[in-house]
């Protein structure tokens, strides 16, 4: 039995009928035509945790079990409510980063984790990812960052339990971009993700 319920937030919106359902959050177009949609990259990762955390029988939900671009305030909503029954659950939302325009890539690129500037637990779990994604990934280590006031994230502020953000490389490097679309490469951004909550499973807040 698990210590914590994680609930899991795939950031922004799905494909429905071939259509990305949230305006920009893509990267620029590669050679070959293709893009790279976060809000697919997103929910691919966030199904690898759970499948990672039902083998190994850690409670779990999946936030957005759906294509839609559910709005902020349903997401933290929804897991305000789950809190507020249970009081041992845990937030990890999950994104890919862009700089610029959008519409051309540039050099910014790296992992970074984010938390509440006033939440400890929240840094702790933001200090645990971040050395998982440094360890098993190959992106620039841009390190932790608290939620502050160029990074005002509506799910740190919000939420009613410990927290973190996750940016997973960035959608506007080409390099990042196209490791973000290797399979291999999602799959160790979740065990990443993974080995942060089995952390925190073992050692708590």
């Amino acid at each position: 039995m698990s210590k914590y319920t994680w609930l899991l937030d795939p950031g922004h919106g799905g494909i429905i009928d071939g259509v990305y359902q949230t305006a920009g959050k893509r990267s620029p177009k590669f050679p070959d035509g293709s893009v790279l949609y976060e809000g697919e990259f997103n929910r691919d990762v966030v199904g690898r945790i759970i499948k990672l955390c039902q083998d190994n029988n850690i409670d779990c939900i999946n936030l957005v079990d759906t294509e839609k671009d559910l709005s902020l305030r349903h997401r933290v909503t929804k897991a305000n409510l789950f809190h507020k029954e249970n009081r041992n659950s845990i937030y990890v939302s999950v994104h890919a980063n862009a700089f610029g325009n959008g519409k051309t890539f540039n050099n910014a690129g790296g992992i970074c984790t984010f938390h509440h500037y006033r939440s400890k637990s929240g840094k702790r779990l933001a200090e645990s990812l971040q050395r998982w994604l440094a360890d098993l990934t190959t992106f620039q280590n841009r390190g932790v960052r608290s939620n502050d006031s160029w990074a005002n994230f509506y799910v740190l502020r919000k939420t009613h339990m410990p927290a973190v953000l996750s940016e997973n490389g960035f959608m506007t490097n080409y390099d990042d971009a196209i490791a973000l679309m290797d399979p291999d490469v999602r799959q160790s951004i979740a065990n990443a993700h993974f080995a942060m909550i089995q952390e925190i499973e073992e050692d708590g807040l």
